[in-house]
C-alpha cells in the first residue's frame, strides 16, 4: 500500500476524508489566484498540488518560501525525509538559489527507529538515491545526505538554516530533526513538522513536538493539509 493509500484508509476510519476534501476544494479557488501572482510559486503549487491532492501544503511551502526570499532571510534550506523526492523537486523550484540538503536513507526506516506499535513497518523502501537525482534534474545546489539521522548530519554544525521540513513519521528521528535544526535555524525562518495530526505510530509526530516545544518561545501553528503539518518561525 502506498503512503498516500494509506493514509487515506486512516481518513476513511476516522471519519475525516471528505473533511479534508471539503478543505482542498475551499483551499484551491481562495489560494490559486493569490499564488499565481507570485511566479515561479504559482506555477510550482498547482503541479505540485494536484498531483499529490494536498494543496494546503504546498501553498503553504510556497508562501513560506517566498517570504523567506522577500524578507532576505539568510540559511541553506533542507528536507529530511525525502521518499521520491517530490518535495524536494518543488522546494528546489521555488528556491533555486538556495542550498539544498537532502536527508534520507533510501532503505525505509531503521529498525532501531521503529515504534514499538509497529516494529515491522517497512515503508518508503521502494526509493533510491537514484531516482531523487533523476527527479530533480540538473539542479547543482542539492546535496544529498543518504543514511540515518542525525549521524548524516555530521559535519553541518555551522550551517544556518532559513528552511526545514521534517517529515520522518517517527519520534525518534523527528525530535533529533528538532534538536539538530532549531538552534541553527535563522531568525524568521521557517520550521515545518509533517504527520503532527497523524495518528499513525501511536500520534509519534505529535508527541516529539510538544515534548521538544515545552520550553521553547515559539508556538506552533497546525495546518489544514491531508497529513496534519504545524510550522514555526525562529524568533531569534
Amino acid at each position: 500500500m502506498t503512503p498516500r493509500a494509506a493514509m487515506r484508509e486512516v481518513l476513511l476510519r476516522l471519519g475525516l476524508l471528505g473533511l479534508a476534501r471539503r478543505v482542498q476544494s475551499r483551499f484551491a479557488p481562495i489560494l490559486s489566484p493569490y499564488a499565481m501572482e507570485f511566479p515561479p510559486f504559482g506555477h510550482e503549487i498547482q503541479g505540485a498540488a494536484f498531483a499529490s491532492g494536498d494543496y494546503a501544503r504546498y501553498a503553504s511551502l510556497a508562501l513560506a518560501i517566498r517570504r523567506i526570499e522577500e524578507e532576505g532571510i539568510p540559511g541553506a534550506f533542507a528536507e529530511v525525509g525525502v521518499y521520491r523526492g517530490a518535495t524536494s523537486r518543488f522546494l528546489i523550484r521555488c528556491a533555486p538559489g538556495r542550498e539544498l540538503y537532502l536527508f534520507d536513507t533510501f532503505e525505509g526506516f531503521p529498525r532501531a527507529d521503529r515504534e514499538p506499535v509497529n516494529p515491522g513497518d517497512e515503508r518508503f523502501q521502494d526509493t533510491s538515491e537514484e531516482r531523487v537525482r533523476r527527479a530533480l534534474g540538473d539542479a547543482a545546489n542539492v546535496v544529498i545526505r543518504k543514511g540515518r539521522f542525525p549521524e548524516t548530519a555530521a559535519g553541518l554544525e555551522n550551517v544556518r538554516f532559513g528552511f526545514v521540513l521534517l517529515d520522518l513519521d517517527l519520534y525518534q528521528p523527528t525530535l533529533a530533526g528538532l534538536r539538530f535544526f532549531y538552534p541553527r535555524m535563522s531568525p524568521g525562518g521557517y520550521l515545518f513538522v509533517h504527520d503532527f495530526n497523524s495518528p499513525e505510530s501511536d500520534k509519534a509526530c505529535r508527541r516529539a513536538v510538544s515534548e521538544f516545544m515545552t520550553d521553547k518561545p515559539e508556538k506552533f501553528v497546525e495546518l489544514p493539509d491531508v497529513w496534519g503539518s504545524v510550522v514555526m518561525r525562529r524568533i531569534g
